[in-house]
């Protein structure tokens, strides 16, 4: 049977190893185990190589835990498990399983000779449970209930609202079964992580550093978002920021303060980039950075929460878990640094986003209505314009694409730095955007906003 559970007992007699003897496949095996695309062939390894080359990458990635080589490797791991125990449910790999979580097979629910009985009792959990229940469950999960978890040990991987629950219990399919398991495992390695980090920092490693130099080589990590943070600049926060930070009323003080100023003020202080917004972007926080979040960030949205009308946290208490909750922290009320990554970091919401959910903040400015003109294609135009140079020519539309790499403007910012007439500006920048070389821009962010105005303001 394959290992379910990596942090059982009966495994840490393999984890006594030198690292300067170490076999080289063993760090072969620790770089490809951290592509999903590569985990068919972990299906099935020994128990030693498994387990050894499975530590050897979290230690070799726990030098920068909030890195997305770590995100990239902790998902593959995680797929792994979804289907190492979907294919071993059975007595051996259950039990193996329930040292981590505490997990309850119901072969009670399949037995045939209940199937008359309006209500099943279930003697080991001292619950009974009800066949019209088990209907209704079976439709909406698409699949038999034949397992049960207790809550209260997976809560921070599964969003219990959606369970169906009695007592400590909630009750899954098998399905279900594997992929909150998978979850829960993924935490406890993650959590694994980042407690040995400031170990593995102080006593470096070449095998260490040659696998998670490999790891990211591997992973290909797309464009990473390089970090760009600053003081805050309050001149050149949009109208709905100013608002929130003001106080809202009952009616809309969970958007306004939870949702939209958490994310904006995180995002704003730490990394004010538009290429946040791009899926195939990366970024990792230090120390520091996550210091920030709970020092600097966290006292100005409680702060904002208590000028509401009534006071937000005052009312609600509670709220303040979920403030953690979406800067990235979990479900807690007293983040730590090293917490930092046990949910997902949210970003602002969209313009349309904030209209619909708290229509008083959506009161748009100049700024917010302003169009300009930006580059699409920078390479393109790059190649465009050192070709003109190297020609000695310079035609209207190469005149125009220098003052825009210069960064986005106005129409009318483009007729005063250009001198060409408004008309006929207009058409060459039309044949421009027909190329694909340049692009009409509006406001679609919060957090755009701030980027640009605060660019425009520094240039003045």
């Amino acid at each position: 049977m394959a290992v379910l559970n990596p942090f059982d007992e009966n495994y840490t007699k393999y984890l006594n190893i030198d690292l300067g003897k170490i076999d080289p496949k063993m760090g072969r095996l620790a770089i490809a185990r951290s592509n999903e695309a590569n985990n068919e062939k972990y299906l099935e390894l020994s128990d030693s190589e498994d387990i050894v080359s499975l530590f050897l990458l979290f230690q070799s990635l726990s030098k920068t835990p909030h890195s997305p080589e770590v995100q990239g490797a902790l998902t593959a791991f995680e797929k792994l498990i979804v289907t190492r125990s979907y294919k071993n449910l059975e007595e051996d790999g259950l039990r193996e399983m329930g040292g981590l979580i505490e997990i309850h097979a119901l072969p009670e629910l399949k037995d045939p000779s209940n199937r008359m009985k309006r209500f099943i009792e279930l003697g080991e959990l001292g619950i009974i449970i009800s066949k019209e229940d088990l209907f209704r469950l079976k439709g909406l999960k698409e699949g038999e209930i034949e397992f049960a978890l207790a809550w209260d040990e997976v809560y921070d991987v599964v969003d219990i609202t959606n369970q169906y629950i009695i007592g400590r219990f909630m009750f899954i399919t098998r399905k279900e079964l594997s992929e909150i398991y998978a979850k829960y495992v993924r935490k406890k390695c993650y959590d694994y992580i980042k407690r040995i980090s400031p170990r593995i920092q102080d006593h470096p490693h070449q095998v260490y550093d040659k696998i998670a130099d490999m790891v990211k080589s591997l992973l290909k990590v797309t464009r990473r978002v390089e970090k760009v943070s600053g003081d805050l600049s309050e001149d050149s926060f949009p109208p709905c920021i100013k608002l929130a930070l003001m106080g809202v009323s009952s009616g809309q003080r969970n958007y306004s303060i939870t949702i939209l100023l958490t994310s904006f003020l995180s995002y704003a202080r730490l990394m004010p980039s538009t290429k946040i917004f791009d899926r195939d972007t990366s970024f990792e926080l230090n120390q520091e950075d996550i210091g920030i979040l709970i020092d600097e960030i966290v006292p100005a949205i409680l702060e904002a929460g208590d000028r509401c009308d009534p006071p937000f946290f005052k009312e609600q208490p509670l709220e303040k878990m979920n403030i953690f909750y979406h800067l990235g922290f979990g479900m807690t009320d007293r983040p730590a640094s090293q917490d930092f990554g046990r949910s997902k970091w949210y970003l602002p919401p969209s313009c349309a986003k904030v209209a619909e959910n708290a229509p008083y903040l959506c009161q748009p400015d100049e700024f917010c209505k302003k169009v300009t003109w930006g580059i699409k294609d920078r390479k393109t135009v790059d190649e465009l314009l050192k070709r003109a140079k190297e020609g000695g020519r310079q035609a209207d539309g190469e005149r125009v694409l220098e003052i825009l790499t210069r960064g986005a403007r106005s129409l009318e910012s483009l007729v005063e730095e250009s001198g060409i007439d408004k008309k006929e500006l207009t058409g060459l920048l039309a044949t421009l955007s027909k190329n694909k070389l340049v692009g009409r821009r509006k406001v679609i962010n919060p957090l755009i906003y701030y980027i640009r105005k605060k660019r425009m303001l520094s240039r003045k």
